[in-house]
């Protein structure tokens, strides 16, 4: 008999397998090093927030004791911009410098688009926050997925949200990831915006988009 899958809150046990979740499934599904060899700074960058600042905003998926995804979430996307600038990013950017990898050919490569990404407004939310404060990421390892266990996650979420007042909620996507587009519309949620972003895999000046995706509590 297959083990049951577990939707359970966050607990700091679980604070190694997210950081590697996040890492296997970095690119649409697949590992990170498809374009960054630097799985420490990538796990930094994208769950230090959540388990070190806000983890009761955190959910986590578990089968056979093992956390198998998660769900990522934030009450007040402005903290998380704040908390992100002035404590994660340094905190991880002195991390890299201390294992030598801030002076990497391949950093520095992720560090220009970063900034391509930026002057292009690629980072640019002010009316999505206004109306969606709150926000998600979600990741599952592939071979879980389409066993509705992120719609129980985000269903978590939702009443967690709901309980503290919010009144919306954001998720962004790339606009290429059809799959996951039609998982949030199935959901409820509306496309509310489109940004553009430069993946540091893709060819020089080559533009992608994001589509970020609200849905009104």
């Amino acid at each position: 008999m297959t083990p049951p899958i577990a939707i359970r809150p966050y607990a700091p046990c679980d604070r190694c397998a997210v950081r590697t979740v996040s890492c296997d499934t970095a690119d649409r599904g697949e590992p990170v090093e498809r374009f960054f060899r630097d799985r420490d700074a990538f796990a930094d960058l994208m769950t230090v927030y959540y388990t070190d600042h806000e983890p009761e905003s955190l959910w986590v998926a578990e089968h056979d004791g093992r956390i198998i995804g998660y769900l990522t979430g934030c009450l007040n996307s402005h903290r998380y911009q704040r908390v992100m600038l002035w404590q994660v990013m340094p905190h991880a950017l002195l991390r890299a410098i201390s294992r030598g990898e801030f002076w990497s050919r391949e950093t520095w490569a992720m560090l220009w688009v970063g900034c391509r990404t930026w002057l292009r407004g690629g980072f640019e939310r002010h009316r999505v926050l206004a109306q969606y404060p709150a926000h998600l990421h979600l990741n599952l390892q592939r071979r879980f997925r389409g066993r509705a266990i992120g719609r129980q996650l985000i269903q978590r979420f939702i009443e967690q949200a709901r309980a503290a007042g919010v009144r919306g909620i954001h998720a962004s996507v790339s606009g290429s990831n059809l799959p996951a587009r039609r998982f949030f519309e199935r959901m409820d949620f509306i496309a509310v915006g489109r940004h553009p972003v430069i993946r540091p895999d893709a060819a020089a000046g080559r533009l992608t988009v994001t589509v970020t995706y609200g849905k009104i509590l």
